[in-house]
């Protein structure tokens, strides 16, 4: 694959805009897990163009990263493939909750990934060589988020209002309402080696994933949480993961700690995993 600059990139994904810490452009946390302005496929649908350009957006990255290996016309097949697969997927994604639950936001992410999965592997791509090109795709697009965002955002997911939604979202999770969800528990901090974490017992990439018969992708996705950290000075560490088959995704978080998991340590772990 050409390593095309962050400026070329930047100027063709919308992976920033999306796969991001929580809260994006679509949804709108709240405290109250009691009712959903707009929950199920409903939801989904009423932000289809929304999605439908992000996507767009994106594949043009896929673009840009595929073209020297594949040729403009093969890698221009591949990727109309992929959006005509994520189209016919996005009236049916599972209900998580909509716009009352955070990780809504990575349903139709994980859609994308399977979407473009499926067209790569027809043409001679492992699920490993797929799970790079996302976590490179996800590098690139994360440089494009504004300083001023990077600063706010590092300053609101240690804030105590934050935190108490962590919590109050993980209880609800525990209620299993949805059977697509996310089912976490909220770790508070130890005053020394992490701020807060929070224990996943359920992960619903993972579901997605093995509902879309595409379970091998699942661990490779997982990556990119440590360049997400990185930049928003999180401090992720995390040592088990539910698509490794670990049964718990551990998170720890604490606030400017260096980050020092990445694709080639997360990859040696899927390696055994698989082994």
């Amino acid at each position: 694959m050409r390593q095309m600059t962050r400026r070329e990139f930047c100027k063709c994904s919308s992976l920033a805009g999306l796969a991001i810490l929580p809260g994006s452009r679509f949804l709108r946390p709240s405290s109250c897990f009691a009712a959903s302005s707009a929950s199920g496929s409903n939801y989904y649908l009423s932000h289809r163009q929304e999605m439908l350009q992000d996507f767009a957006d994106t594949l043009e990255g896929v673009n840009e990263f595929l073209a020297p290996e594949y040729g403009l016309l093969r890698t221009r097949m591949i990727t109309a493939q992929a959006m005509k697969s994520f189209e016919a997927r996005l009236p049916n994604l599972p209900d998580v909750g909509g716009d009352r639950n955070w990780d809504t936001e990575f349903i139709p992410i994980a859609a994308w990934y399977v979407s473009l999965y499926e067209p790569l592997r027809q043409n001679g791509k492992t699920a490993e060589e797929v799970g790079k090109l996302i976590y490179d795709l996800n590098e690139y697009s994360l440089a494009a988020v504004p300083k001023e965002k990077v600063l706010a955002e590092k300053e609101r997911l240690f804030s105590q209002e934050y935190i108490q939604y962590q919590r109050d979202w993980a209880e609800w999770t525990q209620k299993r309402e949805l059977s697509a969800n996310w089912v976490a528990h909220f770790i508070p901090g130890n005053g020394t080696e992490f701020d807060y974490g929070v224990d996943y017992v359920e992960c619903g990439l993972v579901k997605y994933c093995r509902s879309q018969k595409a379970r091998e992708i699942a661990p490779y996705i997982c990556p990119t949480d440590f360049d997400r950290s990185r930049i928003y000075g999180t401090g992720l560490q995390r040592t088990k993961t539910i698509a490794r088959g670990d049964g718990i995704c551990n998170f720890r978080f604490k606030k400017n700690r260096p980050v020092v998991q990445n694709w080639s340590t997360e990859l040696a772990l899927i390696r055994a995993s698989q082994a």
